[in-house]
């Protein structure tokens, strides 16, 4: 995307409002209430949601597992894991680093679409993603962005071992395969929303809650740049396509990581961590400068008595509280304002519907407000 393009496409992100993750929808119309709920409450910036509670192939990290090199089934500790040492493996592996060459090599997505659709997300992997396809396709108002999602390679990559029971983190090859991979399943994505809606912009986020444990004693020794050298490579390849990139982590972590990634959005839980992000904040107001945007994760999904105690009116109070810290840190009110917008600060799987419901409604709300005053 062109400097005057993003700077454009940027400007119109001030103060809106999308969705992260989960909804806590089951039974058999899960899928079509989850997406009349995203586009009743995020018409111009909507999402495909993910559906935990409907179908366990949407689980966080086993949705973005189809055609992943070597992936079987252990049936006797009932996990799954990636044979990295049979014949079938390596030959699923020179096609996907094939692949991946082409597409990425290419100037337009359009001319590799056969390759991307064997990378596509389908049924039971999301049962709402065709459901968003449609409703784009049929609308009459197209929205200003099309949010879609992949699991971050750190957080994808906890969620498998190879052959002998180790992780992948800790095998270069596999790193690479999974990095190349999950770039893939975003660069499908794009293809498909630009295909939908051309004038749309599509949003890409990387799902990375496990980079909050990056230092912690079970991953002492992975190493910040490594980490931020996979979510770089990832996030180039969206923003080459067209795209804006975005990180989300909903804990306290080493901001560095998400800020020297090379995306333009960083997702954060400001109800709980204003004061973790706060912390890098010369960092952070360099970021700004830039062209990039914070993404305000300010109603709390993952405590649910605090959800329950909050109102309107608390809400803007947190937001507000949450500006303080940055501008005690030097950080200038206006910058931070104007590189803005709101969302819950996680995924909703684990409400029920009407506290689900609530949490987008109190940050709609308030990105409605801030609209109002600034």
């Amino acid at each position: 995307m062109e400097n005057s393009a993003l700077s454009f496409a940027l400007e119109k992100l001030r103060f809106g409002f999308t969705g992260i993750g989960s909804l806590p929808f089951k039974g058999e119309n899960a899928p079509f209430r989850a997406i009349e709920c995203v586009f009743e409450q995020c018409p111009g910036f909507p999402y495909w949601p993910q559906l935990p509670n409907f179908k366990k192939e949407e689980d966080m990290i086993f949705q973005f597992s189809k055609n992943l090199p070597g992936l079987k089934f252990n049936t006797e500790e009932c996990k799954y894991y990636i044979d990295n040492a049979s014949d079938v493996f390596f030959k699923e592996l020179e096609t996907l680093f094939i692949d991946y060459e082409k597409v990425t090599a290419a100037d337009t997505l359009s001319e590799n679409e056969e390759i991307l659709d064997k990378y596509k997300i389908t049924e039971p992997y999301s049962n709402t993603i065709d459901i968003f396809f449609d409703h784009i396709k049929n609308a009459n108002n197209k929205p200003s962005f099309i949010k879609g999602t992949i699991t971050g390679p750190f957080t994808f990559s906890a969620g498998f071992s190879d052959r002998e029971g180790k992780s992948p983190y800790y095998n270069e090859t596999l790193m690479e395969m999974i990095v190349k991979f999950l770039t893939l399943k975003a660069l499908w994505q794009i293809k498909e929303f630009k295909n939908i809606s051309k004038n749309s912009i599509p949003v890409i986020f990387m799902d990375e809650p496990s980079i909050s444990q990056v230092g912690n004693c079970a991953f002492a020794i992975v190493k910040n740049d490594e980490v931020i050298n996979m979510l770089k490579t990832i996030s180039d390849n969206i923003k080459k396509f067209g795209a804006l990139s975005g990180i989300h982590c909903c804990g306290k972590t080493d901001w560095d990581i998400t800020i020297e990634s090379n995306v333009n959005i960083i997702n954060f839980d400001a109800y709980f961590y204003s004061q973790s992000i706060g912390a890098y904040a010369k960092k952070l107001k360099q970021f700004m400068l830039n062209g990039g945007f914070l993404s305000f994760g300010i109603v709390p999904t993952l405590d649910k008595e605090a959800l329950k105690c909050l109102d309107k009116d608390k809400v803007y109070k947190k937001f507000a509280e949450t500006i303080d810290c940055f501008t005690s840190k030097n950080i200038d009110k206006d910058l931070i304002l104007n590189h803005c917008f709101i969302t819950p600060g996680c995924g909703c799987g684990s409400l029920d519907d009407e506290m689900a419901k609530k949490a987008f409604i109190l940050a709609k709300e308030l990105s409605e407000l801030l609209k109002e005053r600034f």
